[in-house]
């Protein structure tokens, strides 16, 4: 029964953003901006938080989402690292169950060890929602 639930989870997930558009770069972890522009991790200091965004690179409102997220990639950079969970990924889909994502695109806040601080509810969010998103950042 559990196989059965699981396989229509996924079978969701993989439908719930799908369109005809291109997809978007493949990467399971990536740190805000694009490939090209970020530098690789021994050589930048990692944040102490980061945003999980689940996505469906294949969908509209998901690709719509990352051109956002894009668009923020210096306003975030040393604040938050993006781990981006796609459905395409096979080694991700773990982290769709681990989280209990049944929708997208979703955005989660979570500290470097992947604690949830805080979900934001399925949806395209615009910049003003991340920046309030980032500023339940816990201070020490």
């Amino acid at each position: 029964m559990q196989r059965f639930i699981v396989f229509f989870v996924l079978l969701f997930l993989v439908t719930a953003c799908s369109s005809d558009e291109q997809p978007v770069k493949s990467s399971s972890s990536v740190t805000a901006g694009t490939e090209a522009s970020t530098p690789s991790t021994a050589t930048r200091q990692l944040a102490a938080h980061k945003i999980v965004f689940f996505l469906d690179p294949n969908g509209g409102p998901c690709r719509l989402q990352v051109a956002i997220l894009n668009d923020m990639a210096a306003e975030l950079r040393g604040i938050v690292d993006i781990q981006y969970v796609q459905t395409i990924v096979p080694s991700d889909r773990n982290i769709f169950s681990q989280y209990g994502i049944r929708a997208l695109p979703t955005l989660l806040l979570a500290d470097a060890s992947g604690k949830e601080i805080k979900r934001m509810p399925p949806g395209v969010k615009k910049a003003d929602d991340i920046r309030l998103l980032i500023q339940s950042i816990p201070h020490s």
